[in-house]
């Protein structure tokens, strides 16, 4: 018998909010969330016409994520999980559909998490990525910077950093459920708290103890891009669930973005969650998330 779609997003967000959202409360150890974490996103199917192969690139496990042997245009993503859990592992799946989609290799950065590596090792490490792509030879214009969470978080604060250098700068940002403000100033903290089936304060609040060191202020702008000047950045989509907790952090980066001139594509998705990009094999707002993401990336080749 087929679940009506308002049936599987109730079952799906009690799911959520017992296996991710409630354990969150717990404080437990990184090493065991990041198992739980993992053993979760085995349940996320894989697109099997991507081939998928291992990479190390500026010391970093690195995978790469073919649809097309001839994929010209490349996307860098950095995985969310609030700085301190994620990896390869989480978001293989959620990267297969991505390649899928756009047609375009998608590389997918196993970087260091904290507390055992807090700021600046992530966004460093990313850096030296993107700085090695430029050195083998990769073109600035044909690298799109993409991320979820605090991925967006780590791919804003490179694209700042790459400005500052005066370095190539990649053609676009794909910034999905962006945790951009580590003060947690958004109003929607408050209001989602009970709507977001994902993520709950008690993990933002983890990751910022665990990600920033004492001696930097929660409003850094490389710790929260929200609060660096974003004039000169490339363009920039920018997702968001309507039940985020992080809902203001993505409208409020738009606004801001826009008051920089920076060009920004902002899609708003009714009755999604944290990540919901990440559920495409079952829902449609997933999906048409991901053709949206498709659309602005091959517009961006076209430029």
């Amino acid at each position: 018998m087929k679940m009506s779609p308002l049936k599987k997003q109730l079952i799906t967000e009690a799911f959520l909010k017992a296996t991710i959202r409630k354990p969150s409360q717990f404080n437990l150890p990184p090493k065991f969330q990041r198992k739980a974490i993992e053993q979760l996103s085995k349940l996320f199917p894989e697109d099997k016409s991507v081939e998928i192969r291992s990479l190390r690139i500026a010391g970093l496990d690195v995978e790469e994520f073919k649809p097309q042997q001839d994929a010209t245009q490349l996307i860098l993503h950095i995985h969310g999980g609030a700085f301190f859990v994620g990896s390869l592992h989480t978001h293989r799946a959620f990267m297969t559909h991505i390649a899928a989609r756009t047609q375009m290799q998608v590389l997918h950065v196993d970087y260091p998490l904290a507390p055992e590596a807090p700021y600046p090792a992530a966004l460093d490490a990313i850096f030296d990525v993107y700085s090695a792509l430029l050195d083998q030879g990769i073109q600035a214009k044909d690298i799109i910077l993409s991320g979820d969470s605090c991925g967006a978080n780590l791919a804003l604060a490179l694209a700042v950093k790459i400005q500052q250098l005066e370095l190539p700068a990649p053609s676009g940002l794909i910034l999905l459920s962006p945790f951009v403000d580590l003060t947690l100033s958004s109003e929607s903290l408050r209001y989602n708290q009970q709507h977001d089936a994902l993520l709950s304060i008690d993990t933002l609040e983890t990751g910022i103890q665990y990600y920033v060191p004492s001696a930097v202020t929660w409003d850094d702008p490389e710790v929260s891009p929200y609060f660096a000047d974003l004039t000169g950045l490339p363009p920039m989509l920018i997702q968001v669930g309507s039940k985020e907790i992080l809902l203001d952090d993505a409208q409020r980066l738009r606004d801001k973005a826009k008051e920089a001139g920076v060009r920004v594509e902002f899609k708003l998705y009714t009755g999604m969650w944290h990540n919901f990009q990440m559920f495409s094999a079952w829902f449609d707002e997933a999906r048409q998330a991901l053709a949206d993401l498709a659309d602005f990336a091959h517009r961006l080749d076209q430029d």
